[in-house]
């Protein structure tokens, strides 16, 4: 709070100094598990906005998984875990005591054998006869109970065995598809066939489990696009992008302007920079697990264990496990200290580092009087956080250090409660309050409650896109964040692809900026049909004329696809746009300010608060019958319907808007894809 609205920051798009914002902040941590959301909660509670990743992973949701178990036993059944959750799913319709059954007339080999023998009959009378015997002892050996009961159980048999059988027949079928299917229509084939995406929408969270499947099949596009093909290599695909942690656009899902400090892991800052960086947690302890393993691995070294006598009953190190320990020590150590350096240098402007540990004014003063300026070995090896890689140093260094204990903290409310009950004591000692009013007093303003805590999370101003993604998260779509992401593919590197290095923020702004200036009458000319030859020609010449003029930057001239804007200029769209343009009716970049009832954000908030909402229209123009509402969309997506799900909400709010400023309806409101080249 203090560095807002005080420090001076670089601005990066005008280069000059401007206060800091919240969104000029992050808060790094080596692990966020545990962290982060302690974090949260505190500086949200000191009314500073906080975003953090979501913590519950892709990978992790059950019907991912279930699809993907799925995958994996149509490339090769015979294994057991997969195979075992595909028929624990809805795709097999087993119980564990079903399973349990199978496999136990088939102790050896795979789970998958089992279930052919089983199906085959195999097995059957020896798992028939044991249960025969069990139930005779429990049936008191009477022939009669006896008789039904295998009578009743042999049904229950016969019955397993078909279902198996229709199981295993199933799976055969489709594991045929797969040597010519293509991976996305494969998943399409089963979605559709066991009716997954109505299945897993009608359970709990079943907006967010729609959208996992439905990127699940973005994923296996995405794949076809690259160099590799089949069914093993997509599954290959999946498991390095889940080993790697990889996360599908969590960290885009905010508005480029929204004031937020953001918190993420070390890992995820890897190439960003943020003006004022805090790295956090810096006396949290290493994982040294490996090191201190009983069975220590080296790949130059080889192996070595503890030595154990196991008559004598003692355990021991072994010089050699020492060594191994050593040198495994020293490895984990280094990688701790690149992973230090990744952090430190995230920050421009101010960096500021924080730890916490027991006795810090003992081991500051210690450090300050040793002032070494550089980390020797002996501390590096014994080091065991972060902060034990600062102490011998930081004393050298200039950095400036304050030493908080943990009564400081608490010091503000302490003295206010202090305050208010020497009032209290003063009062009762004129007079003023009778006896036991003053204690009750006392304890109304130490648990009075704030009388408008139900408006706690309105906010008096807000942006179209962060309303977009409220509403998301209100009708449990929040799984729809996750294709904001730019592409990831990595099977193929970026250099071999031959891209440049173009962000998704430049170019969606190129893009738009691009439209912006756009004279349709110069380009389309008046010729019907349009001269496609002539229009690339005219519109070369227009983007170099508008950089030359510096009303397009050269980046932004680069970062645009000529015949992504050629697409759209051959639709009906544009010719719209170009007889609005001639007629003075097209409007484009519209900025807007609306201010709407609050009820409208949440039923929890009253209607007689209002709300400012803030954002700009791509472009709108006005027919005879209406106005129509157009907004460009550059997301890599693979249906008109995906951008719909994102950006429904935002044109709501747009059309609302220009309804209450402009008086007339809004007849139409389109999408436009470039990344398509169709609009809806």
């Amino acid at each position: 709070k203090e560095l807002r609205g005080h420090f001076q920051v670089t601005d990066s798009a005008s280069g000059e100094l401007r206060p800091a914002r919240y969104a000029d902040m992050v808060v790094l941590l080596r692990a966020t598990s545990g962290w982060d959301e302690e974090f949260k909660a505190v500086l949200e509670g000191e009314g500073i906005p906080v975003y953090i990743t979501s913590k519950t992973g892709y990978f992790g949701a059950t019907e991912v998984q279930e699809l993907l178990q799925l995958l994996r036993v149509l490339d090769n059944p015979r294994q057991d875990i997969p195979f075992f959750g595909v028929m624990k799913s809805v795709f097999g319709g087993f119980t564990e005591e079903e399973i349990a059954l199978i496999r136990s007339g088939s102790r050896k080999g795979t789970l998958y054998e089992a279930a052919e023998h089983f199906a085959a009959g195999a097995g059957a009378e020896e798992t028939g006869d044991t249960e025969r015997t069990e139930a005779g002892k429990a049936a008191g050996d009477t022939g009669e109970t006896t008789a039904v009961g295998e009578t009743a159980r042999s049904s229950r048999q016969g019955e397993l065995r078909q279902k198996t059988g229709v199981f295993l027949r199933r799976i055969e079928e489709y594991r045929r598809c797969v040597v010519y299917m293509p991976v996305r229509e494969l998943l399409t084939q089963l979605i559709t066939d066991f009716d997954y995406l109505n299945y897993v929408t009608a359970l709990p969270a079943g907006g967010k489990r729609r959208a996992n499947v439905e990127m699940l099949l973005t994923r296996a596009s995405d794949f076809e696009k690259t160099s590799y093909f089949g069914l093993f290599h997509f599954i290959r695909y999946m498991e390095q992008l889940e080993k790697y942690d990889v996360d599908y656009g969590e960290a885009e899902l905010l508005d480029e302007n929204a004031d937020v400090v953001r918190i993420m892991s070390i890992h995820k800052s890897k190439g960003l920079e943020f003006p004022i960086t805090f790295v956090a947690g810096l006396g949290k302890g290493f994982n040294m697990q490996d090191v201190n393993r009983s069975l220590i691995l080296d790949m130059d070294l080889g192996l070595a264990t503890d030595y154990v006598d196991p008559g004598r009953r003692i355990r021991n190190k072994t010089l050699r496990r020492n060594v191994l320990a050593r040198k495994a020590r020293e490895e984990s150590l280094a990688e701790e200290l690149r992973v230090f350096y990744v952090a430190m240098t995230r920050a421009r402007e101010k960096l500021i580092l924080t730890a916490t540990l027991e006795n810090a004014a003992v081991r500051w003063k210690r450090s300050r009087e040793r002032g070494d300026e550089s980390l020797l070995y002996p501390d590096f090896i014994e080091s065991g956080s972060y902060l034990d890689f600062l102490l011998p140093i930081v004393g050298s260094t200039g950095i400036r250090v304050t030493v908080l204990e943990a009564g400081d903290f608490a010091a503000g409310t302490l003295q206010e409660q202090l305050e208010l009950g020497d009032r209290v004591r003063r009062l009762e000692q004129a007079g003023e309050l009778a006896d036991g009013e003053a204690l009750a007093l006392l304890r109304k303003r130490l648990n009075d409650q704030y009388s408008f805590e139900n408006l706690a999370g309105l906010y008096t101003k807000t942006t179209v896109s962060e309303l977009k993604i409220a509403a998301m998260a209100d009708r449990d779509e929040a799984a729809y964040h996750t294709f904001e992401e730019k592409e990831i593919q990595p099977y193929i590197p970026a250099f071999r692809r031959q891209e440049e290095k173009v962000s998704g923020t430049v170019r969606g702004n190129a893009y738009h900026r691009v439209m912006e200036l756009l004279d349709f009458g110069r380009i389309l000319g008046s010729k019907t049909p349009k001269d496609t030859a002539g229009m690339a020609e005219r519109l070369e010449g227009f983007l170099k004329g508008e950089v030359e003029t510096g009303r397009l930057q050269q980046e932004y001239a680069k970062a645009v696809n000529r015949e992504k804007i050629l697409c759209f200029l051959q639709t009906e769209l544009a010719e719209r746009m170009r007889r609005a343009e001639r007629d003075g009716q097209l409007c484009r970049e519209q900025p807007f300010v609306v201010g709407v009832s609050a009820s409208k954000l949440g039923q929890e908030f009253p209607d007689s608060e209002s709300v400012l909402i803030q954002g700009i229209i791509d472009v709108f123009f006005e027919e005879e019958d209406g106005i129509v509402l157009l907004d460009y969309k550059t997301d890599a997506v693979s249906s008109l319907k995906e951008l719909w799900n994102r950006y429904e909400t935002q044109l709501d709010y747009y059309s609302q808007a220009l309804t209450g400023l402009t008086g007339k309806p809004v007849k139409e409101k389109i999408l436009y894809s470039f990344h398509l080249g169709q609009y809806e």
